[in-house]
């Protein structure tokens, strides 16, 4: 933390996408501390699917906006662990296990982006709206990054073909939710039973 200071403790001047950054993680990263040490773990579904795009997304921009390519929220723990001990006690009482857990985290989406950026930066053509949306359901990788690199190169993202293979999706999870399945199933049928006393 000492060599990447961060504004903490009040919004950092300025609309820049350097300070604008360093405001996204002061606020993301005390949304993710206080849940995660109140017992929300990251996931795929529910509330820990929001715990886990709030921590990805400031990991998004400490990536792309500061260049910053190690796991850093982490490190920013203990400083608002101390700044809060006052008001969340429970914060500083779990700061090794709500490190542990950030920091595994970071670590698996910074090769989820590395791996994304490097298919992306192969590319040598308009990215389709079909590889944008694999990108994005088989490896997590956000649709804003995948926006920036052919960008750089002067080339294009079809985006409402990533939008029409969204809808596909959002579709063919809407039918499988439909389906239903019976609550009992029989699996051998006795007509009776004996007792003999």
């Amino acid at each position: 933390v000492q060599q990447f200071p961060l504004p903490l403790h009040k919004n950092s001047a300025g609309d820049t996408k350097a300070s604008i950054a360093f405001t996204v993680l002061a606020e993301h990263i005390r949304a993710i501390s206080f849940t995660i040490a109140d017992g929300q773990l990251p996931s795929n579904t529910g509330a820990g699917y929001v715990i886990r795009r709030i921590l990805r997304r400031a990991v998004r921009y400490y990536y792309s906006y500061l260049d910053y390519k190690q796991p850093l929220l982490h490190q920013l723990l203990p400083v608002i662990a101390k700044q809060f001990e006052a008001v969340f006690p429970e914060l500083n009482a779990q700061l090794d296990f709500v490190s542990k857990v950030v920091k595994e985290e970071e670590d698996a989406f910074l090769r989820t982006v590395d791996k994304g950026l490097s298919m992306l930066n192969e590319a040598l053509k308009d990215i389709s709206g079909e590889e944008a949306f694999k990108l994005y359901d088989t490896f997590g990788f956000p649709l804003d990054l995948t926006k920036l690199v052919p960008a750089e190169k002067g080339l294009n993202l079809e985006e409402k073909g990533f939008e029409k293979e969204m809808q596909l999706q959002k579709n063919r999870s809407r039918s499988s939710a439909v389906l239903e399945t019976p609550t009992w199933l029989t699996l051998n049928v006795i007509p009776y039973s004996k007792f003999f006393v």
